[in-house]
């Protein structure tokens, strides 16, 4: 499996390497959607589901964020599972967290969510629109979707070349990415970027069902 399949659905060692990675590389970011989620969402929350929490971190801070929440991950990866375990432990012990292994449609347990923050995974999604139509789904009227993300010409030089050779779709402006989320039947979607607008640390879309 080469390096862009690995970020899209990390295995075995390097998979692990991968994910001790992005616990680095994506932890600010992982924690800035969840500060935004929290901003945008008025109403109490009491289900909340991350899509592709990876090592776990930005799992650990939503269980912070929303102490009152049972949180659900869903992940492709056992590899990516077994790190948000370890990091999460005594949530999982607590009963406050459950990790399930798949994709979108094992978002469904956690039905009707109050919130679903996806974070870097728009990219490897073959039919978006589709995708969140399921999230759309499987929120209660007025939830909120967090979907962190980077455009194009901001993400690392390895992305921008090995990602679509992979097979992996990047954008080229926000208004593509509101596009997907309008056609899902999301409303009300707002765009925030995180930093300056010349160096962005990522992009978040909040989008409510």
């Amino acid at each position: 499996m080469g390096l862009a399949q690995q970020f899209g659905r990390p295995s075995g060692l390097i998979g692990a390497v991968v994910g001790r990675a992005m616990a680095r590389g994506n932890a600010a970011l992982s924690r800035w959607v969840v500060d935004q989620a929290a901003a945008g969402h008025d109403d109490p929350v009491e289900r909340v589901a991350e899509l592709g929490p990876g090592p776990g971190v930005g799992m650990e801070a939503l269980l912070a964020r929303f102490p009152d929440a049972h949180v659900w991950g869903v992940d492709m990866s056992p590899v990516m599972l077994s790190q948000s375990r370890k990091r999460n432990r005594s949530a999982v012990t607590a009963g406050r967290l459950t990790l399930i292994e798949g994709g979108v449609p094992e978002l469904a347990a956690s039905a009707p969510a109050d919130l679903v923050m996806a974070n870097h995974v728009l990219y490897f999604w073959a039919d978006p629109v589709a995708e969140l139509t399921r999230i759309h789904a499987v929120l209660r009227p007025g939830g909120l979707l967090a979907l962190g993300y980077q455009l194009r010409h901001d993400m690392p030089a390895m992305a921008q070349r090995k990602f679509p050779v992979a097979g992996h779709r990047l954008y080229d402006a926000e208004d593509d990415v509101t596009g997907l989320a309008d056609e899902a039947g999301f409303g009300s979607a707002t765009q925030i970027v995180k930093g300056p607008a010349d160096a962005p640390g990522g992009r978040v879309l909040l989008a409510v069902s």
